[in-house]
């Protein structure tokens, strides 16, 4: 149920009106600055996508076209975006299931706050559409005000220009008239909440989306260096100089350090270098488990390692569960492994039955049950590193 909770937000906005359609005569209206550089410095970075490629931000911060024609199935038309607070139009066909909680929530909205303008596009046969607005769901429900799209000139301007490929899909305006969100609408509670209530704003949108894509990039950018060092094509050096890029643009993100940590440790093959740092991820997060466990285990179990530091692994593997509490199945695991790797076997597999007994009956405790198998089956000696391990059951 992803409207009903506007409802909360809808008298949060000041009502100041409504603006007037153009040609008319009317108050100087507020105008909105351009979108403005991203403050984000990754959203800024060379790894952040150029904002015309992106659907989500299509029109963010642009005026909409005027309300435009078509046939009134249900309330009078709308000539003029409301000024007193944001303006919500949703999307919709007879044909794609799943709507009508949408629309009688849509119906609630409108008639429970003057502050919020609520406005329902259809696009089929009239008798559909009268079908599906005659079967809301509820006690009560209020049919929304809903417009027939039956010139297309919504799609043309809505739908078309946004990139909107899923219905129902939602388009946010906000009192200047203005884009602010877009969307399909099972993904837009939270975006919609927030609108609401006046506590959205479509800069921070914009940079939230940048700074995704840039992380994403980031990432992608980083495995394509690594594989190019295998190949002969870039220099480890050129490695660790984009890992140190990206930890600088991203001081707090814990998971690019590790990255850091690991070029070090396997493509540039300096271990004193990947330990010393190593330290120094620990000391900047003392209180994050999942990344001391994966200082451990990266150390006991990242391939092509010159020289594994097994007091550092066992150091970290302490902290990590000791934060835990030793309830912690793949910290454990970790701790499992370490005690084999150091040759021994009794301590491993000590260590190993408590993972096993706190792994999940899913797949996602398969690798812990397969490290157990291996410790005691016999095939493999103290010291020894057990094989790559994937459940069969992981898709």
């Amino acid at each position: 149920v992803l409207l009903s909770m506007l409802g909360t937000f809808a008298l949060a906005a000041p009502v100041l009106g409504h603006t007037a359609i153009p040609g008319q005569p009317t108050q100087p209206k507020a105008t909105t600055p351009k979108a403005t550089p991203p403050s984000s410095e990754m959203a800024a970075s060379r790894f952040a996508p150029d904002q015309d490629t992106i659907r989500e931000l299509r029109m963010i911060g642009d005026p909409a076209p005027p309300p435009l024609g078509g046939t009134m199935i249900k309330g009078d038309p709308i000539t003029e975006w409301h000024a007193g607070g944001p303006t919500i139009l949703l999307f919709w066909s007879p044909f794609v299931g799943g709507t009508e909680p949408h629309l009688a929530q849509l119906g609630d909205l409108g008639q429970q706050s003057e502050k919020i303008q609520t406005l329902s596009i259809a696009s089929g046969p009239r008798s559909r559409v009268e079908q599906v607005l005659e079967s809301l769901p509820g006690r009560a429900p209020v049919v929304p005000r809903t417009i027939l799209d039956d010139t297309d000139a919504w799609r043309k301007a809505f739908i078309e220009p946004l990139g909107l490929t899923t219905l129902p899909a939602v388009v946010a305006l906000d009192q200047n008239g203005e884009v602010v969100y877009h969307g399909p609408m099972n993904t837009a509670a939270m975006a919609l909440a927030r609108v609401c209530s006046n506590n959205w704003s479509s800069e921070g949108y914009r940079n939230t989306v940048l700074e995704y894509m840039a992380r994403q990039q980031a990432s992608i950018a980083l495995v394509e260096i690594r594989g190019r060092v295998r190949r002969g094509q870039a220099t480890a050096d050129e490695a660790v100089a984009l890992a140190e890029e990206l930890i600088e643009l991203d001081t707090r993100n814990g998971g690019r350090q590790i990255s850091k940590f690991d070029i070090l440790l396997t493509t540039a093959d300096r271990p004193d270098d990947a330990y010393a740092y190593g330290r120094d991820i620990a000391a900047r997060f003392p209180n994050n488990y999942l990344i001391l466990n994966d200082l451990a285990w990266n150390t006991v179990s990242l391939p092509d390692v010159s020289r594994r530091d097994l007091d550092f692994a066992l150091e970290m593997s302490r902290q990590a569960n000791a934060i835990q509490g030793y309830t912690d199945h793949s910290v454990l695991d970790t701790m499992g492994r370490i005690w084999w790797l150091r040759g021994d076997a009794d301590e491993a597999i000590r260590w190993q039955l408590k993972a096993v007994a706190r792994a999940l009956g899913t797949w996602h405790g398969d690798s812990t049950r397969a490290n157990l198998d291996a410790y005691t089956n016999g095939y493999l000696k103290p010291g020894e590193m057990p094989p790559p391990y994937r459940s069969p059951r992981r898709q």
